[in-house]
């Protein structure tokens, strides 16, 4: 497929959700190739209210959440299953 690589690295920056942040949720998912190019970087509007941005770790802040993608976990899903090539059959005789 073209422009996509092999080897890919996901990472995905959770804030807090719920009653005292408790619950992870996405907020950020980034792919990037083996050399480094990124494939994907979209901030993600989480389906709860965020009660903690886990900044320190995290990253994100209130401002970056002011335009994020919509419900962008199943977009970056599918942008990832178009990348990589399908998982061999686990019934499948080699």
């Amino acid at each position: 497929r073209a422009g996509c690589r092999r080897v890919l690295a996901i990472d995905c920056e959770m804030v807090g959700t719920g009653p005292a942040g408790a619950v992870s949720d996405l907020a950020r998912c980034s792919v990037v190739s083996y050399h480094g190019d990124v494939m994907y970087d979209k901030y993600v509007r989480p389906l709860s209210p965020i009660t903690n941005y886990r900044t320190r770790w995290s990253g994100i802040q209130r401002h970056h959440m002011k335009e994020p993608f919509p419900c962008a976990a199943l977009v970056c899903q599918k942008r990832l299953k178009s990348c990589w090539p399908p998982a061999p059959s686990a019934n499948k005789v080699r």
